[in-house]
């Protein structure tokens, strides 16, 4: 909300100004806010169409002075925001006009969402065939820029296309290759979008008990998020499929959730639309009289959005209140105008739920053959959609019909239709499949609460335990400090005279160990959040296998990074284990190779523990080895003049354009500061000359990374404490 008075409040300064000039708008000004106006379309957190209603009003002002390219470009976020609050006549003909002008669009958003809207064009149209060629090309094109935000929107576009022809198999399809590339971008809400139309295609073919259960998991990505307005959403999409479901509790539960967090935001659109839910509710709870009342308010402030949908659902609604009232009259005008809103939009999935209704309105008349008429056509349009679960519904109402004018083998013939319907296919049973999944959600909302409750009395605790123990600290400190006055003398004689070169040597160690430690949880919460996102994306196969693989490297991990040195072979181990865990993450879009020298390998040289691990990681997470093609890390071990040679190179983008890209330069500089103070203390310790070197691998395209580690060659066959060293150098 702040950024968009911001917003406005800088287009109406350069108004102002220019007017006070006596200057009319440039070019220059129009595009500094058409810029602004982009910016606030493509928000991360995505974009609340009350808040792009306002802009659109905005660009209207300025719209006459602008040159060609940037009408266009008002054209088509006017046509993405009809898009977005469901004025889809408008979108039409928005687009349609757009279409004609054959534009050109340099800025990526805006040729994102050109290629977008020109699918769901001609879908809305009906032309099928050209909106499946625009949509492949547009795949071919942003697959090509690698981009994968794009990537997941042109495939779930792909999924509309294939829902809107029936295909339920293809729609899934690629609503779930949407998910794959919207894992891999960095857009918080793109996932959760993918679940959230993975559920409306479930909820579409009638498998509700699915249709929740993914809602859900896109209600988790949002509440995790703070993504409020699509939290309101996806609380309202399950209070929908709740009260299909005959579930009043529950549909109240989260239609109180969805209202409550559209009234902190303001926005009045989705205020209404729950209201129109709500509406819903109170015609199952047999409230009639409320019921019209609210949807008729509901229905006028969503008129000013020409949100068509959900204004014919506010008249599908409100026609089956005034029925129950027997207001037959009212309730067929209603359904009339939930027709007309419903056909204005190509919804022949709802056209045909109310011509159902009418149907019924006709038959409670006693009019049968208006009623019969009107049935056969909702079965017709269900049989063309493919709704076999609804179709099965009419089938009762003609048999109620046939049995009232007297065709008795008419009504049983569709009486046992359905109840043969009803036995394969119990709503009640659905319906507590659903209650048990939105109930356990809320269980666990609840349960979050109290662990972070109790989290955060547990920390006052600590802390409170914390000042206690430094006030303990502080008396004896001072009672410690006295003995070591009085014994300090005779243990730094003790010490200078018989134990210098071994507490040196031990000072060195336990400094190593020190060094050793700030590797691991780095290391350890990465993979762990790697497993996490594979959790999270439903695919618990490539979790487990993940899982498996990164157990063992932890146990090699904990076996020997507390000692000072390991053999080359468990070094060699630890790396492809490591490796083939980074090779599993990023879906094995990189190679490794790992060549020992053999005369190392006779001498049974050992090696300083995780000394590699920490170039090797920055070669796959700075050096991009995911992005590029034929990726490679090629790690070498050999002995040059005395010493162990270790040269850890790949192909990737190089630091150059990682330093670009990379948000955070800290962990690097950390990595190379830590290993050249282990090396500094193997030289002093072993009297060697290692050294640490970083250069591009490719110099004329400062391209990949080459690191060279220098260190003392230490053998196998001695260690201290009763174990024998020897040192080469």
């Amino acid at each position: 909300m702040k950024r968009l008075l911001r917003y406005r409040l800088s287009l109406l300064l350069i108004l102002i100004s220019l007017s006070v000039s006596g200057q009319t708008p440039n070019s220059k000004n129009n595009s500094a806010l058409i810029a602004a106006a982009i910016k606030k379309f493509n928000d991360p957190k995505g974009a609340d169409p009350m808040k792009t209603y306002s802009i659109i009003n905005d660009l209207m002002i300025i719209k006459n002075s602008c040159d060609a390219n940037q009408k266009n470009t008002i054209d088509l976020l006017t046509s993405e925001q009809q898009n977005r609050q469901g004025d889809i006549p408008g979108f039409l003909i928005q687009m349609e006009q757009l279409i004609n002008q054959n534009p050109q669009f340099s800025d990526p958003i805006l040729r994102q969402y050109y290629a977008l809207n020109m699918t769901e064009y001609f879908v809305y149209k009906n032309d099928l065939t050209t909106a499946s060629t625009r949509n492949l090309k547009h795949i071919f094109q942003v697959k090509k820029l690698k981009k994968n935000k794009d990537i997941a929107q042109a495939y779930q576009s792909r999924s509309f296309l294939f829902l809107i022809k029936n295909n339920k198999d293809s729609s899934l399809f690629y609503t779930r290759l949407s998910s794959k590339f919207a894992k891999r971008s960095d857009s918080r809400i793109e996932l959760a979008l993918s679940f959230h139309n993975e559920s409306k295609i479930h909820a579409h073919f009638g498998d509700l008990e699915l249709a929740v259960e993914k809602e859900l998991l896109a209600l988790q990505f949002a509440e995790k998020y703070n993504l409020s307005y699509y939290e309101s959403i996806f609380n309202r999409t399950i209070s929908n499929y709740s009260l299909e479901v005959q579930n009043s509790k529950e549909s109240k539960n989260y239609i109180r959730k969805a209202l409550d967090i559209s009234k902190k935001l303001y926005d009045q659109r989705s205020i209404a639309l729950c209201e129109i839910s709500q509406g819903g509710i109170l015609i199952f709870d047999q409230s009639y009289t409320e019921a019209i009342g609210l949807l008729e308010v509901s229905i006028k402030k969503l008129e000013r959005y020409k949100d068509a949908e959900n204004i014919g659902k506010g008249y599908e609604y409100l026609g089956n209140a005034y029925e129950k009232t027997n207001k037959s009259t009212e309730a067929l005008t209603s359904f009339g105008l939930a027709i007309k809103y419903y056909e204005s939009i190509g919804n022949w999935d709802k056209m045909g739920d109310v011509f159902h209704s009418i149907g019924e309105v006709y038959l409670k008349q006693k009019l049968f053959v208006k009623a019969e008429l009107y049935l056969n056509k909702s079965i017709e349009i269900r049989m063309q959609q493919s709704e076999n679960n609804k179709i099965y519904t009419s089938y009762r109402v003609l048999s109620d019909l046939y049995a009232q004018t007297g065709k008795k083998d008419a009504s049983f013939l569709y009486l046992k239709k359905y109840v043969d319907f009803i036995e394969l296919n119990s709503t009640f049973k659905n319906s507590q499949k659903i209650a048990s999944l939105t109930q356990k959600n809320s269980s666990e909302s609840r349960e979050r609460l109290l662990e972070l409750q109790g989290e955060t009395l547990e920390k006052e605790l600590k802390e409170k335990k914390i000042l206690q123990l430094q006030s303990d600290r502080r008396f004896y400190g001072i009672i410690f400090t006295i003995i070591i006055l009085l014994l300090g003398g005779i243990i730094v004689i003790i010490m200078l005279s018989q134990n210098k070169i071994k507490q040196e040597q031990r000072d060195a160690e336990m400094t190593q160990s020190l060094l050793r430690s700030q590797m691991n949880p780095h290391f350890i919460f990465n993979a762990m959040s790697v497993i996490q996102s594979y959790i999270y994306s439903n695919t618990p196969d490539i979790a487990s296998k993940f899982l498996v693989n990164f157990s063992r490297l932890i146990r090699l991990i904990l076996e020997n990074s507390h000692k000072e040195f390991i053999p080359l072979e468990v070094e060699e181990e630890i790396l492809t284990k490591y490796l083939n865990t980074q090779k599993l993450r990023f879906e094995n879009r990189f190679n490794f190779k790992i060549k020992i020298e053999e005369e190392l390998r006779l001498k049974r040289v050992m090696i300083p523990p995780m000394i590699t691990q920490p170039f090797i990681e920055n070669a796959i997470e700075h050096g991009q080895l995911n992005t590029i093609s034929n990726g490679l890390i090629t790690i070498y071990m050999t002995q040059t003049n005395g010493l162990l040679d270790i040269t850890i190179s790949d192909n990737g983008v190089g630091r150059t354009k990682a330093n670009k890209i990379k948000k955070n330069k800290n962990h690097k500089s950390m990595a190379i500061t830590i290993t050249r103070e282990r090396i500094e203390i193997l030289n002093r310790k072993y009297k060697g000359k290692g050294s640490l070197s970083i250069k591009d691998f490719n110099l004329e395209e400062k391209t990949g990374t080459q690191v060279n580690i220098s260190l003392p060659i230490v053998c196998e066959n001695i260690t201290f404490n009763h174990e024998e060293k020897s040192t080469h150098n």
